[in-house]
């Protein structure tokens, strides 16, 4: 039927010394790092094609088992920086499929609760620097005027009217709110926003950069701008600056990219449940001719080149190409059309599409 799904076990392909092999990928987040996988997959000796797939987290692999085994697949991806494991063999491609939308689902609630967290404390955040924001930017002038316009209109605008509505807020020691603030950014970096530093690391340590890198960076940078400011005010003030601290910015960055990513592993969560309803049309069984004579057969089982049989009324278990009979085939669940569509010797064939009244025969292509 689909390939991506279907393929899950290693199979000869035709009469070369080939094998094809899947292997679960975890850790990538964006285009860069499955284009980083599939490069170094497609120049490591042995494998003739490579093919990652960001949304499925899965690399389809090509290879010489003479030449690379399966273990040195799963290391050569390792040494990108990702995770990777052989596919349980005792596991059909319904069960792999179960899984992977156990972890899709899992992956998604995970990124909706740090995100929504992240929010909340981001929003707390920001009240309570705006008070320190006029603070330090006070006692970085010594008659007040203040140079940030923003600054200027901030305090003209904004801090009165906060002011007004929590008055008990302007009269917390400044030194205790940074600490405070300090806390809360430590606590949503390490918690919420620990996989992107550990990514990063992990991209740094093998020489590449992506999506990571730049939220660490970016989050980092203002994380030790500011604690410097905390910590040692007077570097700042010695030399004419404010020491003005921007945990808040921290926060709010961390939680924005989080609720990108929830909204990320929603569309792959719906997608993934699209392809499983496609899953669910294909036969689990497969009547397919060995050693001369028909046998049934799960459709994980059939390779390339078999010669499968298909009655009236069934649903093609596998892809393939027609090299007996003819008939007329429903394809409306890839089409949309409910026109069958007349079928012949050397034609294509899909699986989970339903045959009409003609029975036929057709070599397996997946």
């Amino acid at each position: 039927m689909i390939d991506s799904i279907s393929d899950t076990a290693s199979k000869t392909a035709g009469n070369t010394a080939s094998d094809t092999i899947r292997i679960p990928v975890s850790g990538m987040t964006c285009a860069a790092c499955s284009s980083r996988v599939q490069r170094t997959l497609q120049k490591t000796p042995g494998v003739a094609d490579a093919n990652v797939n960001l949304m499925m987290k899965t690399a389809t692999i090509t290879f010489d088992p003479g030449a690379v085994s399966a273990a040195s697949l799963v290391d050569t991806i390792r040494d990108t920086g990702y995770g990777a494991e052989l596919a349980n063999a005792d596991e059909s491609a319904f069960e792999e499929q179960e899984a992977r939308d156990r972890a899709q689902d899992e992956e998604y609630h995970e990124f909706r609760r740090k995100a929504i967290v992240s929010g909340v404390v981001g929003v707390i955040a920001m009240i309570l620097s705006m008070p320190l924001m006029g603070a330090i930017a006070q006692s970085a002038h010594s008659h007040g005027d203040v140079g940030d316009p923003f600054m200027r209109w901030s305090m003209r605008t904004i801090d009165p009217a906060l002011q007004s509505v929590m008055p008990w807020l302007y009269e917390l020691p400044v030194f205790a709110t940074s600490i405070a603030l300090l806390l809360a950014t430590l606590f949503v970096m390490l918690w919420a926003g620990r996989h992107f530093y550990t990514r990063a690391w992990a991209a740094f340590r093998h020489h590449a950069a992506d999506m990571n890198t730049l939220v660490a960076l970016g989050t980092g940078a203002a994380f030790v701008y500011s604690l410097t400011a905390t910590l040692a005010p007077q570097f700042f003030t010695s030399r004419g600056v404010a020491p003005d601290v921007y945990y808040e910015a921290v926060i709010i960055i961390i939680a924005l990219i989080l609720t990108g990513n929830m909204f990320e592993a929603r569309a792959k969560k719906q997608t993934s449940s699209a392809l499983r309803a496609l899953v669910h049309l294909q036969p689990k069984t497969a009547r397919v001719v060995r050693f001369g004579e028909e046998v049934d057969a799960p459709v994980e089982s059939v390779e390339r080149d078999e010669i499968v049989i298909v009655r009236p009324g069934e649903r093609i278990p596998v892809d393939g190409q027609i090299t007996q009979g003819e008939s007329a085939i429903d394809e409306s669940m890839l089409t949309g059309e409910s026109i069958p569509v007349a079928k012949r010797v050397g034609d294509r064939v899909i699986g989970g599409t339903i045959n009409g009244n003609g029975a036929f025969r057709f070599s397996a292509t997946t």
